[in-house]
């Protein structure tokens, strides 16, 4: 029933004038240091649970339905399962609330509570197979982390990486190295601290066609093949600051976590204000931050996303089963010895 309603609160926000998805930042303290990233501060402080609940029942009160909960990084937030919880209840629980993270501070005992609390999706960001200078989100170091989600989440786990050269050199060993785990894979473009696309070619385009991305990602992959080759006359008009929110450390609203546009106290923040940012921007061209685009892309043609759409509400009411909980396999008896040659065939134990 709950999964039922957030469908048609989805369909119903095509034609009102509430907005769809936000992005709460919970810190923009970080473990890491990446260099591509405009989005960490070293020694900021962790936003008051009690502020970060209000912030969650304004956005769902305005009508948003899926939330993502940013940092920095935000398992660094001593709270940061009580707000999945508590962001759970809101909207009777028709709601979608999911985690982006590096992974590097996953412990099994935050898992359980994500479980226990409701978690419906973790995006881990994993960059490159082996740590280098200014990219230290690899392979190698996160693989403890995802074995562990791997035996213990329900909630379903995405990697994604960031289109870099590196990570473009390394992208198929990447996936290889990840084959063993029950997670769906994906990367985003690089931009830069404009929100624009920082890294064209079209050997990075080929990349969209050669491999399966997130569900429901296939309807931007003709807008990022496009201006990975440096084409951004696709016409779009972003729905930021209006049907996705954005919402920074400070409280304050902005069409993305790049362009601090709206600029409105989100507890202030009316439908009219939310009307008004329904407009063409001047960022749009070349634009590569994706979940705005994805959100605007889908509700400005329903039709054209009637595809996606399903594939991410599927994606939604699969639940993990963790291979901790999953029956052992059979095992498979050796064949007996041969008499003619008394060879014996060695088993496995």
């Amino acid at each position: 029933m709950r999964k039922a309603l957030f469908v048609l609160t989805g369909m119903k926000r095509i034609f009102d004038g509430r907005p769809l998805h936000a992005q709460l930042v919970v810190t923009y303290e970080c473990n890491l240091t990446c260099e591509y990233c405009h989005e960490f501060t070293h020694g900021a402080p962790m936003v008051p649970y009690e502020v970060l609940r209000r912030r969650v029942d304004t956005l769902a009160d305005l009508g948003a339905s899926a939330f993502d909960l940013l940092g920095g990084e935000p398992l660094l937030h001593p709270d940061i399962v009580r707000l999945v919880r508590h962001t759970k209840q809101t909207r009777r629980g028709v709601n979608l609330v999911s985690i982006i993270t590096n992974a590097f501070k996953l412990t099994p005992e935050l898992i359980d509570g994500f479980n226990d609390a409701g978690l419906d999706c973790m995006q881990v960001s994993v960059d490159t197979v082996d740590p280098t200078p200014g990219l230290p989100k690899s392979l190698r170091s996160v693989v403890p982390r995802l074995r562990m989600l791997a035996d213990r989440a329900r909630f379903p786990v995405k990697i994604q990486t960031v289109l870099t050269e590196e990570s473009w050199r390394q992208y198929a060993e990447f996936r290889t190295l990840l084959a063993p785990f029950d997670f769906e894979f994906g990367f985003s473009l690089l931009h830069d601290a404009d929100g624009k696309i920082g890294v064209q070619g079209k050997r990075f385009a080929e990349l969209l066609d050669r491999h399966e991305l997130f569900p429901g990602m296939a309807f931007f992959r003709k807008n990022a093949a496009e201006m990975l080759v440096g084409d951004f006359s696709r016409p779009w008009k972003c729905t930021g600051g209006f049907k996705y929110l954005y919402v920074n450390a400070d409280g304050r609203t902005q069409y993305c976590s790049q362009v601090p546009g709206g600029q409105h106290q989100v507890e202030d923040l009316t439908l009219e204000d939310l009307r008004r940012a329904d407009t063409h921007k001047p960022c749009e061209a070349g634009c590569a931050m994706g979940c705005v685009r994805t959100i605007s892309h889908a509700l400005a043609s329903p039709v054209s996303a009637l595809g996606p759409t399903a594939e991410i509400l599927g994606d939604f009411m699969r639940r993990r089963t963790p291979r901790a909980e999953l029956p052992p396999a059979p095992r498979v008896e050796p064949p007996p010895a041969s008499r003619s040659t008394g060879d014996v065939i060695p088993t496995t134990d």
